[in-house]
């Protein structure tokens, strides 16, 4: 490339000025050429994003989000916290919930206008077990988030559907009991919640 470059310059010296314009130009665009074809340094990244749907039908019943008590710091003795259905937290004998980290259960359902639903829950009290270990908490006075809200039993509670479009949403909270020597870890339970459309 470079003799190339060598002779291209020695015939444009000696050549009249008209056609040393030409092969100016000509130079010139072989310049372009070659930056077009020279591959340029470019940054690239690649990111992911989840995607998600929620998709509810005519008689069904769907859980949206789980029950989360939270960052718990036990207190000075056995208390309790107790979550109501906005998500907010009630507190005995020193216990402190770190704000934002909790969440009630949420479901959703798809019935028609007035229509009639039963709801009931498959225990009264439940046991959460730290992952790993065998110490418990127990999980009890189940709340929906109705209004007023009420404590779920086993026994069925008869609501009705309000949405003119049939829609409803409601949340499960309650209370968990916490020792003042609770071991520190995550603690998981499960809850059955029945749904009946009459």
């Amino acid at each position: 490339m470079t003799k190339t470059l060598r002779r291209l310059w020695r015939a444009i010296a000696a050549a009249p000025r008209a056609y040393v314009r030409q092969w100016a130009a000509a130079i010139a665009i072989f310049t372009a050429t070659l930056a077009l074809l020279t591959p340029a340094a470019q940054a690239q990244e690649t990111e992911t994003a989840d995607a998600r749907a929620f998709l509810v039908t005519p008689l069904s019943f769907v859980k949206e989000t789980d029950l989360d008590f939270g960052i718990i710091i036990p207190g000075n003795s056995d208390g309790t916290v107790f979550m109501d259905s906005t998500g907010a937290i009630t507190t005995t004998n020193g216990i402190t919930v770190q704000t934002g980290t909790q969440q009630p259960a949420r479901f959703w359902g798809y019935g028609q206008f007035n229509q009639r639903v039963l709801i009931n829950i498959n225990q009264n009290t439940y046991t959460l077990t730290r992952v790993g270990g065998t110490e418990t908490m127990l999980y009890d006075q189940v709340t929906i988030g109705s209004q007023p809200p009420i404590l779920i039993t086993t026994r069925p509670t008869r609501f009705r559907i309000a949405n003119p479009d049939g829609y409803f949403a409601f949340t499960i909270a309650g209370r968990l009991q916490v020792a003042e020597d609770q071991a520190p870890g995550v603690y998981e339970g499960e809850f059955t919640v029945t749904l009946e459309y009459e």
